[in-house]
């Protein structure tokens, strides 16, 4: 067997994964995915990841002419969760996601979500292989998985309930206080 079939999840996967709880609304789902530039968010329950809200879930509740913001992720998220775990090998991963017709497979180890590959890292990873061990420079910054900011900790509106850095109310106040 050759190294490319030794290769886990685990060395590549995205470990920050970006969740909205099960309670929240489809716009605190779609704010988080235009914040951190992203496809989907991982739904938890109680820090249980029980669905997932991708791009395409919103898109087809649009062209049924729903009224999505106000609608609880819920509703929308795709369930149940196809998961896999980091000690599975890369290559059978593309077999799952190709046979699931997933583009994203969160990660689970005891229930607990410890992280989620998708199409991008899977990218990422056949780029690197195919030029190892002689990796151009500008293949190199193509290569490196940036890594999500922590979602902890940061401060709620008072007024409307939504993230400071990202409500209108805190930055009109600002404003108007100037």
């Amino acid at each position: 067997m050759s190294k490319l079939e030794h290769a886990f999840l685990s060395e590549i996967m995205t470990t920050k994964v970006v969740t909205v709880d099960i309670s929240e609304r489809v716009e605190e789902a779609l704010r988080l995915m235009v914040k951190f530039d992203i496809g989907s968010v991982v739904v938890v329950d109680k820090q249980k990841p029980v669905g997932i809200i991708t791009e395409r879930d919103v898109t087809r509740a649009a062209l049924r002419g729903d009224s999505l913001l106000r609608l609880p992720v819920r509703s929308l998220m795709s369930r149940p969760l196809q998961t896999t775990t980091p000690n599975m090998e890369i290559w059978r991963t593309f077999e799952l996601m190709l046979k699931l017709g997933v583009r994203r497979l969160p990660m689970v180890e005891n229930d607990r979500l410890v992280g989620i590959v998708t199409e991008k890292d899977l990218t990422r990873w056949v780029l690197r292989i195919f030029y190892e061990p002689n990796l151009p420079e500008e293949v190199q910054g193509l290569i490196t998985n940036p890594r999500i900011e922590a979602l902890t900790g940061r401060p709620k509106c008072p007024s409307c309930g939504r993230y400071q850095d990202e409500c209108i109310c805190v930055r009109t106040q600002l404003a108007s206080e100037e």
